[in-house]
């Protein structure tokens, strides 16, 4: 052994010198006092073991008692006795490897093996067999310096389980254990005619499961983890064991070894049939993460994504781990073909705020943004133009091609943030290109793109800048096109606002100090009620409107998703009927309904209920029909 200042090591060393895991204490203290003189030149730190070694020792000793790596037993003074804990480690863990090279046929270790003189309950971390395998099965380290007992719910004696034998080598042998009993040409046919007779039209497939176990008990195991049908054949098989064998009175070693085996098996089947379970369960949630990221609006925040429910109304997260939902939006934002952009890709529309896209959507969705933007940004560019042309001012961008793209640009980053990310987006000439390759013979070619360059802001919102400007002329009283009327006007009104501007450089009013209070109408409690409703109904617009649209208009997109009736009349009086439907039950429930509880899941309760009454039922588009519901509850409140 090499020189060392390690005491557990040395303790160690001791004990597997005298075979045994009892070390006497003061010959212990002596050995090392000779060692520390033997070795104190190639290792200065032993010095201090050479006089007063029993002082020196007691620290490091106390040290290895409380990380229970040695016991220290002392019946008296004269006879006090160091356990060896590692000793034992290694010694079980030898034992188990004599088990495995007998073909299983010797028992486990048990807790009556150890020596007369060691105290069981200090040395082991007793732990049941369901705990102990559960826990060892998901996580374990194998060099960890312990000593588990495992004990049963039947009173069967406990086993010792050293920390460096892994929990499946011991479920291995367990497995081994139960097939040399069932090789024994009584148990094999007895064991086989009972599974047979209890699972009746499965008989091959029961006598191929239990042929295939008696015949490879090496890849039993990963039969057990990976085969689904496997987990009721363990669980009829344990049962007929531990039936037949718990009737015995009088248990051999072999008996009680096997019946330990049988409880091991049944807990490594139910872990692995649970664990299966929850991998399935996850498998799921992830499809249904992956289908409603294809759905409206198609772009989604994290926060959104967490929130995301099944068709039951459950959250997919807890169904998934948030590192699982993690891997996932890693794997898809990053992993694709060669040649091609992966299926979800990323973009932002502020710093610290990124938005999650599915790639088949990213062109539909633009037009469709494009579309929306349309009505917003033509009546604000009027609207401006007209206010300009009344005061019989004119504004560059009415002349100027040019001017008036990069107007539009500037409206639309400030009332369509998400649309104007969308069209700087890196990825989206390489998606654009994809779209078209994968558009149908013959199609409508939906094309952002030409010769390579973005399609103008006029051309991608169909807005016109003569059309504009004739639509802001029209907005005029009929006097402003009358030439001389209207130079006339026009000249009086320009030398008026230089008068008024000079003035108001001259004089600077002071507004005088109004107090808070004053200002504060005086309510009573149905109108501050009404009021606790609207600022609720507010905050919530906030959450289900993206920030690049409006309430009006995501209630117009819904409608058209799930009321797609061509009868113009037939589809007003259904969405009359609809919205009546829903007025009548929100009077009902806004009598008792505090607006503290008008929050985002209560309406959402509120949509889902409406959705699932029988004149709602035969809507087809139950999605879109309950974010309509939602949005109209919320605009209903809002105009309290």
């Amino acid at each position: 052994m090499a020189v060392t200042t390690d005491i557990a090591v040395l303790l160690k060393f001791f004990a597997s010198k005298q075979n045994s895991a009892l070390v006497n204490y003061h010959e212990f203290v002596e050995y090392i006092r000779r060692y520390a003189q033997y070795h104190c030149e190639a290792q200065p730190e032993l010095e201090k073991y050479i006089s007063n070694t029993a002082e020196q020792l007691r620290d490091e000793l106390a040290k290895l008692t409380d990380s229970r790596q040695i016991c220290i037993v002392s019946p008296t003074a004269e006879s006090r006795t160091i356990v060896v804990i590692g000793f034992l480690i290694d010694k079980y863990a030898a034992r188990y490897k004599e088990i495995e090279a007998s073909g299983s046929k010797m028992p486990f270790p048990v807790a009556a093996d150890l020596p007369r003189k060691i105290p069981a309950e200090k040395i082991l971390e007793m732990r049941s067999c369901t705990e102990l395998l559960v826990s060892l099965l998901d996580e374990e380290d194998l060099s960890s310096q312990k000593l588990y007992g495992i004990t049963f719910s039947n009173d069967l004696a406990v086993i010792l389980l050293p920390s460096s034998v892994s929990a499946q080598r011991l479920v291995t042998l367990a497995l081994k254990k139960v097939r040399l009993m069932l090789n024994k040409d009584e148990f094999h046919d007895y064991f086989l005619k009972k599974l047979v007779i209890s699972n009746p039209g499965k008989e091959i497939s029961v006598k191929n499961s239990f042929t295939h176990f008696v015949d490879n008990p090496d890849d039993a195991l990963e039969v057990m983890k990976n085969s689904n049908d496997s987990y009721y054949f363990w669980s009829q098989l344990c049962f007929y064991i531990r039936q037949d064998y718990e009737k015995v009175t009088d248990f051999t070693a072999e008996d009680i070894a096997l019946l330990q085996s049988v409880h091991i098996i049944e807990v490594a089947s139910n872990y692995y049939r649970n664990k299966a379970q929850q991998e399935y369960q996850r498998s799921v949630a992830l499809k249904n993460l992956s289908q409603l990221l294809a759905k409206p609006p198609y772009y989604f925040t994290y926060d959104d994504i967490t929130r995301f429910t099944d068709s039951r109304g459950i959250p997919l997260l807890g169904q998934y781990t948030q590192a699982d939902l993690n891997e996932y939006l890693e794997d898809i934002t990053t992993t694709a073909r060669a040649g091609e952009l992966p299926e979800v890709l990323t973009f932002k529309v502020e710093p610290d705020k990124h938005y999650y896209i599915s790639k088949q959507r990213v062109v539909s969705l633009v037009l469709r943004l494009c579309s929306d933007a349309h009505d917003t940004i033509r009546h604000t560019v009027t609207q401006e133009w007209f206010k300009a042309l009344k005061n019989f001012d004119t504004l560059p961008e009415m002349s100027d091609q040019q001017v008036f793209e990069k107007k539009l640009s500037e409206v639309l980053k400030s009332t369509s943030p998400v649309l104007y990310a969308l069209l700087h987006a890196s990825f989206l000439a390489i998606v654009n290109n994809e779209t078209q390759e994968s558009q149908m013979p013959g199609a409508a070619r939906l094309n952002l793109f030409y010769h390579g360059e973005l399609l103008p802001y006029s051309d991608l919102l169909m807005l016109s800048r003569q059309e504009l400007l004739t639509d802001a002329r029209i907005l005029l009283p009929f006097w402003y096109t009358i030439p001389f009327l209207s130079s006339i006007v026009g000249f009086f009104l320009h030398h008026s606002r230089r008068e008024s501007k000079k003035a108001a450089k001259k004089e600077k009013k002071v507004v005088p100090y109004q107090q808070a209070d004053d200002l504060m109408p005086v309510v009573d409690n149905k109108t501050a009620r009404r009021l606790d409703f609207k600022r609720a109904a507010a905050a919530l617009e906030e959450q289900l409107v993206p920030a690049n649209s409006s309430l009006d208009r995501e209630l117009a997109a819904y409608l058209s998703q799930w009321n797609k009736l061509i009868n113009r009349d037939i589809s007003d009086n259904l969405t009359e009927d609809v919205n009546s439907f829903i007025r009548d039950y929100m009077r009902r429930v806004l009598r008792t309904l505090p607006a503290s509880h008008f929050t985002r899941d209560r309406v959402h309760e509120l949509a889902e209920t409406l959705v699932k009454t029988p004149g709602m039922q035969k809507i087809r588009d139950h999605d879109q029909l309950s974010m309509y519901i939602e949005l109209y509850i919320v605009k209903l409140v809002k105009n309290l």
